[in-house]
């Protein structure tokens, strides 16, 4: 698969996590202010650095782009059994799967890009 494929891959990566990012902190002017509203904006500070080093060329933060993601996706998941989902929390979950995929694809191609 040529370079070029991958970079789209990364930056439509990057796209996501930022907006998701973006909307985490966004919380903080729309949600009744608590500790869990805080530790979402602080979630999302870390998905605007990572947004970030996804825009450069680093492995890294590939694998950051990965973990992270999948870990609060399963923490969502886990918590949509004991509240009605709302608009935003889907798209977060959704955003946070589609990055981790798509991350993990990319290092799976720069791994195995010499053996192709």
């Amino acid at each position: 698969m040529p370079v070029y494929a991958t970079r789209k891959f990364r930056n439509m990566a990057t796209t996501l996590i930022l907006l998701s990012g973006l909307t985490h902190v966004a919380q903080l002017w729309f949600v009744k202010l608590d500790g869990a509203t805080i530790l979402t904006a602080l979630l999302g500070m870390s998905y605007l650095l990572i947004g970030l080093g996804l825009s450069g060329q680093s492995r890294f933060t590939l694998w950051l782009a990965t973990c992270i993601p999948s870990a609060a996706a399963a923490a969502e998941i886990t918590g949509l059994s004991s509240t009605t989902p709302g608009l935003l929390l889907l798209w977060h979950t959704s955003a946070n799967i589609s990055v981790a995929l798509l991350c993990a694809y990319i290092l799976y191609r720069t791994r195995h890009a010499e053996m192709d």
